[in-house]
């Protein structure tokens, strides 16, 4: 009988253990994280990698539109698998939008393995704001392939 050695041998073995989660109805990892996220879920999770890499996902809808010129406060979902002590920093990519502030208290990370902050975000325009932010660890390396970053459409609501 031939022996699988090394790398194919990895494989064949992740490729088995798939397909007999699969069939004992199981959940695979990938499948975990999408049952997991819930309405008391952040809306957006950033992970910080063992490297200080940040990634960004938007993991559930954003909130219902709020009157213009009030705050909207997304809670942001911290995991900390480098247990990273920086400050965690958000900036808008490209020009500011007009009329869009963004406050991100850039306090140090606790190092935990995960923790819960607040992205505050005003809108002064009843017209719907494209903009992108990106998150990276103080005097962190950007990531390459643009996974530090979330793309938002945002809209308020006019008062009259």
């Amino acid at each position: 009988m031939p022996r699988i050695h090394g790398i194919p041998a990895l494989f064949v073995l992740l490729f088995l253990a798939r397909v007999l989660c699969a069939q004992s109805g199981e959940n695979t990892p990938d499948q975990m994280e999408t049952k997991a996220s819930s309405v008391d879920e952040p809306p957006i999770k950033i992970t910080i990698n063992p490297e200080a890499r940040v990634s960004v996902t938007l993991v559930r809808a954003l909130p219902q539109p709020v009157p213009c010129g009030a705050v909207i406060d997304l809670p942001v979902k911290i995991v900390n698998q480098g247990f990273v002590t920086s400050r965690l920093e958000a900036d808008f990519v490209g020009d500011v939008p007009e009329g869009v502030s963004l406050d991100f208290h850039a306090a140090p990370l606790k190092g935990v393995r995960e923790e819960v902050r607040n992205l505050r975000i005003t809108l002064t325009k009843p017209d719907p704001t494209d903009f992108t932010i990106a998150f990276k660890a103080h005097n962190g390396t950007s990531d390459l392939g643009g996974r530090d970053r979330i793309h938002l459409l945002m809209r308020c609501l006019q008062v009259h």
